[in-house]
């Protein structure tokens, strides 16, 4: 404290946006490191970094400036929030304390005849016209609670003369917001459209279970199997359904928590908002946009299931819901709906973008469409607003109907065919196993053979009543087995043929040599068969390798 009282403080290193400031720094020095550490210039760690580097600097400015975060004295209140001008406790109406995700913020309200600190003190940090908000995050916890009791102390011997009007202001909101959800209340008493998709999500998931399928991490082929999104399955094959009901599969129950715990706060909210009926409007038409955009992207490889699409497009829905009737709302509901949902949406994008296994494109296009329906849409909130609502739902529809269709029908050229790929799975595994055994009963004779335990008399009416029947029904199966376009087997597949082939050829030309049937090459022919099984099945090992290191 100075002389004259007033209470000054500066950004500190030990505070919260201190830490976020030195970890966004660090993150841009590794991020510097990858893109030029290696002798080599990346250019997306190096955008990256830049990034990180202006972030760094616009969140940690006053720690690098050494600004006062706030100057509390009895005359009035600065500081970096406020541009470094001074603002008069006389021009202040009302002073309160927000919390927004544990950070504290005065908030002074300005009387509408104090047009000199409203000019002076206009700023991006400033908040709304009569209203101007100062961040105390740069501060630690300890003088946080100095600076609020200051401010609070100055603000009551300053102001006297606003106490009244601030405490009829106050009055004015709390009957604001009472009325608001009273409103609400009566415009939708039960939000029985979010219980609704609610109950579904789980309930198929429950289905899933029940009919054997993981709990936790379910088989694309199972996935699939119920209905998940496959860009071959719906641009080829013409099951437009799945588009629908991909967004109810889920990849395990951590996949579909999260997706219900995003949906829960921003649906009941939509649904006081807008209604069941635009509700359910806005849910599905996210859905199967996101499923639609995906088509472009994850579906063209992988099965692609969850309500992430919808959950988005609620998400966007709430967001624009909250901006378009901010007159209305309480300016501390919008703003914890805009500061909430806007820093969900952002770092579950920049999460699904910096991860591998994630359908961005999915939430991507859910939330377009979301927040495109509430633009249009007509809300609850008042008689007027909800004029022509069903002219407006009617039209919506049909907008969001046109878009869909025309993301399907642009679909690129499908690059895998899940459906004959899955469906030949399980014969492909029956026939591997149907060929092992033949070729190990075949080994185990070809062992006693050398060990002089069996005669080569026995060994050739072996090989010619067990073993060749054996291998030839599974080499024919093996080779006329029908692989889908974009199959990860193909090669395993084909040196799997070829081996098999190889091993049919020499064992038949051992058989017609034992009979003496073969001509006067039969020796040479046996050897390149030897041979060629030889290389067969070098290149088989080699494929099997490579088959276990894919992902």
């Amino acid at each position: 404290m100075t002389a004259d009282g007033i209470r000054q403080y500066k950004a500190r290193w030990h505070s919260p946006i201190g830490y976020v400031t030195l970890f966004t720094a660090m993150l841009a020095v590794l991020l510097v490191w990858g893109a030029f550490g290696r002798g080599s210039f990346a250019g997306v760690p190096a955008l990256a970094a830049l990034l990180c580097a202006g972030i760094a600097w616009l969140l940690g400015k006053p720690l690098f400036t050494g600004d006062w975060i706030v100057r509390v004295g009895p005359r009035g209140i600065s500081g970096w929030a406020l541009n470094g001008r001074t603002v008069p406790w006389r021009d202040v109406r009302d002073l309160a304390v927000e919390t927004i995700q544990g950070h504290t913020i005065l908030v002074l309200t300005l009387a509408e005849e104090a047009t000199e600190s409203l000019e002076k003190t206009r700023r991006l940090l400033g908040g709304g016209k009569a209203e101007r908000r100062i961040p105390l995050h740069a501060l630690q916890p300890r003088e946080i609670e100095q600076v609020v009791a200051a401010a609070q102390a100055a603000f009551a011997q300053g102001a006297a003369d606003h106490a009244a009007k601030a405490a009829q202001a106050r009055q004015e909101a709390a009957g604001h917001e009472a009325a608001l959800a009273q409103d609400l209340a009566r415009a939708t008493s039960m939000p029985w459209a979010l219980y609704l998709v609610v109950v579904l999500n789980v309930g198929v998931w429950a289905a899933n279970i029940a009919t054997g399928m993981s709990a936790f991490r379910p088989a694309s082929a199972d996935l699939f199997r119920w209905g998940a999104n496959s860009a071959w399955a719906v641009a080829h094959d013409h099951e437009y359904w799945r588009l629908l009901t991909a967004t109810f599969l889920h990849a395990g129950l951590i996949h579909l928590g999260m997706n219900m715990l995003g949906l829960w706060g921003a649906g009941q909210l939509l649904t006081r908002l807008y209604g069941n009926a635009q509700f359910l409007l806005v849910y599905l038409a996210s859905a199967l946009a996101g499923s639609a955009a995906s088509l472009h992207f994850s579906a063209q490889t992988a099965v692609s299931v969850g309500a992430s699409g919808a959950v988005f497009g609620v998400l966007g829905a709430v967001l624009v819901a909250a901006h378009r009737h901010r007159e209305r709302l309480p300016k501390a509901m919008t703003r914890g709906i805009l500061a909430s949902e806007g820093v969900f949406l952002a770092y579950a994008l920049v999460n699904g973008f910096s991860r591998a296994g994630i359908d961005n494109a999915a939430h991507v296009g859910g939330l377009l469409a979301g927040a495109s329906l509430a633009w249009v849409l007509a809300g609850k909130l008042g008689a007027k607003a909800s004029a022509g609502g069903t002219v407006r739902a009617a039209a919506a529809t049909a907008a969001c109907a046109a878009v869909i269709a025309g993301l399907v029908a642009a679909t690129p050229s499908p690059r895998v065919d899940h459906g004959t790929i899955y469906s030949s799975g399980d014969t492909f595994q029956r026939v591997i196993v149907k060929l092992g055994r033949a070729q190990d009963d075949l080994a185990r004779d070809a062992r006693a053979l050398k060990a002089a335990s069996m005669t080569e008399h026995q060994f050739l009416q072996a090989a010619e009543k067990t073993h060749l029947p054996a291998l030839r029904a599974a080499h024919v199966e093996l080779i006329t087995l029908p692989l889908g376009a974009g199959d990860a087997r193909k090669d395993i597949h084909a040196a799997t043929g070829r081996h098999a082939g190889a091993t049919v050829e020499a064992l038949e030309l051992q058989v017609r040599r034992g009979r003496g049937e073969a001509g006067a090459d039969a020796d040479a022919q046996l050897v390149r068969a030897y041979r060629e099984l030889e290389v067969s099945e070098q290149r088989l090992r080699a494929a099997t390798e490579a088959a276990k290191k894919k992902p």
